[in-house]
């Protein structure tokens, strides 16, 4: 199976980010993979470890859900289910935005 590719190349380590892969958009309008994020907030924080890698898995849960939804809305025909699925996917890229947020907050991933 191919990987289908996004037009964006990711602000941490410049490789191209696939549509399969968790990746994020920052508030600096970077796109970066979600390992290149985690690992560099991971090495910059301010914050102690353990409560940065609660608010990381929390992030990681909402990316693969994000994931999750794109592929279950390529296989239904069904629009009343596909609206439902949708909104879901939205939800779950507004708590993802919030995390992003947090997490810049807490270190210096950004810079």
């Amino acid at each position: 199976m191919s990987r289908t590719y996004t037009k964006w190349k990711c602000g941490i380590c410049n490789q191209q980010i696939a549509w399969d892969e968790l990746f994020t958009y920052t508030s600096n309008k970077q796109v970066v993979h979600f390992t290149c994020f985690k690992d560099k907030a991971l090495s910059t924080s301010k914050i102690e470890k353990d409560r940065l890698n609660i608010i990381l898995e929390s992030f990681q849960e909402e990316l693969q859900s994000i994931v999750n939804y794109k592929q279950r809305l390529n296989k239904l025909q069904d629009e009343e289910t596909k609206k439902v699925l949708e909104q879901a996917e939205k939800d779950a890229e507004k708590n993802a935005a919030m995390l992003t947020r947090l997490i810049e907050k807490f270190t210096g991933v950004l810079s």
